[in-house]
């Protein structure tokens, strides 16, 4: 269950106070009084009425008090709530649309590398934020059939054909002995149950199924999550080399307090470690439209200060991926999301006008 669908929805007087709270926050990040809300904005409600939503909001996890004493700060969950339902959609300029598309058309002919490359270089310098762009990893893609083949010992190659026609090759280093007959049936259980299913699916299921049955699980069956999960280990690891950041030390140049810079020297550490982005990208593709993660709901460390904005993107032949903007959670979001939004339409119609062209 994504975090949204938890969300209670909040009166027309509840949401003004918390799109005040929010916005004033995010021109200036400390705590927000109800005098700052009144003096600032068009409110026909008295300071004291103010408080009581401010602490009705506090009560539903809206608004945090930092101290007895001071105001209130937006929580994970209500800047969550400002952004997917509090916030103005926003047009992009006809300027900042035409850098994105010359970013997704920048090559003669398609080449991956590049396009992400480009892509992520102009949403950065759009946004003012650091951005990510990322292919499609096998954790989330349908795989056709699978075939499991005896190499020497311990060792068996699992050769993994997807739904698209790409092949992808792995090897298996096995716990104990093992023989081409038990790996034919290895194969046949694959392909009888999980065909058109996701790795990641099929990690899923296995890891129910080994649940409910407990001490009955049979061997197959644990045989088969253990093959899953070591298949899936390595395609994060080839996808983390599919994922493109850019301009992560524009968020270096937006820290205000001294706590700041720890917050950002973590997320420097988690951009320089990619693996741990591939299933923050793989979740926003197996969704459409926006998808939004804010601070600790990434369940990475790293970016526990930031928001996430991510949006997925497809192609001709079944390629996927996404872009995205990591900033902090005092961002901008109407613009954000609208960059975001626009870049992504931009590769999906490039990736298929370029594949189309050339296959025709």
């Amino acid at each position: 269950m994504h975090p949204e669908d938890v969300v209670p929805m909040l009166n027309e007087r509840a949401c003004g106070v918390l799109r005040a709270v929010v916005e004033s926050y995010i021109e200036k990040p400390e705590p927000v009084g109800s005098g700052a809300i009144v003096k600032s904005h068009d409110f026909n409600l008295s300071p004291a009425t103010i408080r009581s939503v401010m602490a009705e909001l506090e009560e539903a996890g809206f608004l945090s008090q930092p101290h007895t004493s001071a105001g209130r700060t937006p929580t994970d969950q209500g800047f969550r709530y400002y952004a997917l339902y509090l916030v103005e959609p926003v047009d992009l300029s006809s300027e900042q649309a035409q850098d994105i598309h010359r970013a997704a058309y920048s090559f003669e002919w398609l080449e991956l590398t590049g396009l992400m490359e480009s892509v992520v270089k102009s949403l950065s310098s759009l946004s003012r934020h650091a951005s990510l762009a990322g292919l499609i990893s096998l954790g989330s893609a349908p795989i056709k059939k699978a075939q499991f083949v005896h190499i020497r010992d311990r060792m068996a190659l699992a050769v993994i054909i997807m739904a698209n026609g790409e092949t992808r090759h792995y090897f298996i280093k096995a716990r104990d002995d093992i023989s081409q007959d038990s790996l034919d049936k290895m194969t046949n259980y694959f392909n009888d149950r999980f065909s058109y299913f996701s790795l990641a699916q099929i990690r899923r299921l296995l890891f129910r199924e080994i649940q409910k049955e407990k001490n009955q699980a049979n061997k197959m069956m644990i045989s088969a999550f253990w093959v899953t999960e070591e298949i899936e280990k390595q395609a994060n690891h080839d996808n983390a080399d599919k994922i493109y950041i850019e301009g992560a030390n524009n968020l270096l140049s937006q820290s205000d307090r001294s706590g700041d810079y720890e917050i950002i020297k973590a997320l420097f550490e988690t951009l320089s470690e990619k693996e741990k982005l591939v299933s923050l990208l793989d979740e926003c593709i197996k969704s459409d439209g926006i998808n939004l993660t804010i601070g600790a709901e990434s369940q990475i460390e790293g970016l526990s200060g930031f928001s996430v904005i991510t949006h997925p993107f497809s192609g001709y032949g079944g390629m996927e991926g996404a872009v995205g903007i990591i900033g902090r959670k005092r961002m901008d979001y109407g613009h954000v999301m609208a960059l975001v939004a626009y870049a992504a339409k931009s590769v999906g119609e490039r990736l298929s006008s370029d594949r189309t062209r050339r296959a025709n």
